[in-house]
């Protein structure tokens, strides 16, 4: 079990220079998704790195004085900071204790963040359409200039005019000096695999593509299971040298779903898995989640029938809007086709996915949890209902049953004996 001990050692390495336009965007874009506490976290690492440019080992007691954060929130934020690439973990154990290296990553520029679907939905779920819409338009540039205008500027040659004959140009400094170079998310998808079968396609460069079109073509192959060769073969048949964008990313996930129905292969990426242990049944059960894909899982309880079109739909809704792992989809797909008459409906779906994300669960067991849960509320619920509905009846009276005319005569004449007798007694 992974812990942090006050005792841990830590040294910490900028992998890139971070700018005040760095930090804006830490607070406003990146805040929403990873908490105060990781945010407090990276400045406070970011701070201790720029103070101290010759002693660079830290003990971790001086962290949790800083911060005041419990052992366990650092680990929590730590793991936050490395989820989105801000943050890189390296641990050495001695017999003096563990030794850590954090390599800090500048944030995504705002294009990067909101070119990068993963990044851009998930700000969506925690602030709404309308807040991320107007952080988004915060940091748009206006470049549009009026034809009447004609470029004026000077040319770096124009104003240097320099000698290229000069040794001062073939100077060589290195290539360690620190720029600006904003982490990586870690994928399983291997591209130098993928470009190696594009080549034996179509001759298509790597550098044809953009950083956007790599992370669609890695969110499909893990969304779909489909290997490298696989998607090489869709990629190739949609690149379009002559259009921008290349890919028309709907009709490689067209393909990809397609794909789909030919081959089943082992599930790619990402996936954050359960901890788990024992062969129990349920375990069993939610080991098959967590290693299937969602295509696998469809066809598995299907009883080997192949997925509908729009279930496949619906399985790419909830990968691209919610960046959720196969285990979690899964779930959502069970609960859904448990509760829904068999019906996998794309509402219904994305009603259980965004009660999810609310709760930021991660891992296939939190969903079952939270599902659970919210079955037995719900039962709760109605039980309390219908009980309120049985005692509203047993207060109500009854009508009385209507009195016939030979029977009210009776108690009339009933009543009158009793008046004459007690008129006698007096």
């Amino acid at each position: 079990m992974e812990f942090v001990s006050t005792s841990d050692f830590y040294e910490i390495r900028l992998a890139s220079i971070v700018s005040n336009v760095d930090k804006d965007v830490l607070v406003e874009l990146y805040q929403p998704l990873i908490g105060a506490a990781a945010t407090m976290l990276y400045l406070t690492l970011l701070k201790q790195r720029r103070n101290n440019d010759e002693d660079n080992l830290y003990v971790t007691e001086q962290l949790i004085n800083i911060t005041q954060f419990a052992p366990g929130m650092i680990l929590s934020a730590r793991h936050m900071l490395e989820a989105v690439g801000l943050l890189r973990t390296y641990e050495k154990k001695t017999s003096d204790g563990r030794y850590y290296v954090y390599v800090l990553y500048s944030p995504k520029s705002p294009k990067d963040f909101f070119d990068d679907v993963l990044f851009k939905g998930l700000l969506i779920q925690y602030v709404g359409e309308k807040e991320a819409k107007r952080l988004a338009f915060k940091y748009k540039i206006n470049l549009d200039i009026p034809e009447e205008y004609s470029e004026v500027s000077a040319s770096f040659i124009d104003v240097f005019h320099p000698n290229y004959d000069d040794p001062s140009f073939r100077k060589d400094f290195g290539n360690s000096i620190v720029g600006h170079e904003p982490g990586r998310v870690k994928i399983n998808f291997n591209f130098d695999s993928f470009y190696k079968y594009l080549n034996e396609q179509a001759p298509i460069l790597p550098s044809a593509f953009y950083k956007r079109d790599l992370k669609e073509i890695e969110r499909l192959a893990t969304l779909f299971g489909l290997d490298e060769s696989q998607m090489a073969v869709i990629v190739a048949d949609e690149y379009e040298p002559h259009s921008n964008p290349h890919l028309d990313y709907r009709r490689v996930a067209e393909k990809a779903e397609d794909a789909v129905k030919y081959r089943i292969v082992a599930p790619k990426g990402k996936q954050i898995k359960s901890k788990l242990s024992g062969d129990g049944e349920s375990i069993k059960w939610i080991k098959i989640k967590e290693n299937s894909t969602p295509v696998e899982f469809l066809r598995m309880i299907q009883h080997g029938a192949e997925p509908a079109k729009a279930d496949l739909k619906i399985v790419n809704q909830l990968s691209s809007g919610y960046g959720f792992s196969n285990g979690i989809i899964n779930t959502i797909i069970e609960y859904v086709l448990h509760k829904n008459n068999n019906i996998l409906s794309m509402n219904y779906c994305e009603k259980i996915a965004a009660s999810l994300a609310r709760e930021k669960v991660e891992t296939t067991i939190d969903a079952m949890n939270y599902l659970n849960k919210m079955t037995r509320t719900m039962k709760k619920e109605s039980t309390i209902k219908s009980e309120e509905q049985n005692d509203t009846k047993k207060n109500v009276k009854e009508p009385d049953e209507e009195i016939s005319d030979e029977e009210m005569q009776r108690i009339i004449n009933n009543i009158e004996l009793l008046k004459k007798n007690r008129g006698g007694n007096k």
